[in-house]
């Protein structure tokens, strides 16, 4: 055994905890606005492939199903992923 799993945790970083893996939707949806935000505004080609990678990446762990994540990531229009956040949030 390390000596993190006989580790006891006080209530408050237990809430803590807790709190952070609870609001892990939330802070995806606020991460993937800012990506398409950042998004809008760059010029770079390169960056702008990685961006979209990343928008498909994020929209996969906010669990939307694959067949919706190559409908709203197969145009690359940013518009059509700002309507999906609006739904989201």
């Amino acid at each position: 055994m390390d000596q993190y799993s006989e580790k006891e945790y006080t209530e408050y970083q237990k809430k803590v905890i807790r709190n952070f893996y609870e609001n892990k939707d939330l802070r995806l949806i606020q991460k993937l606005g800012e990506l398409v935000s950042d998004m809008y505004l760059e010029t770079n080609g390169k960056k702008r492939e990685s961006g979209w990678k990343k928008i498909q990446k994020m929209l996969a762990d906010l669990k939307v199903h694959p067949n919706e994540i190559e409908f709203l990531t197969k145009d690359k229009n940013l518009s059509v992923i700002s309507k999906k956040l609006a739904e989201m949030f």
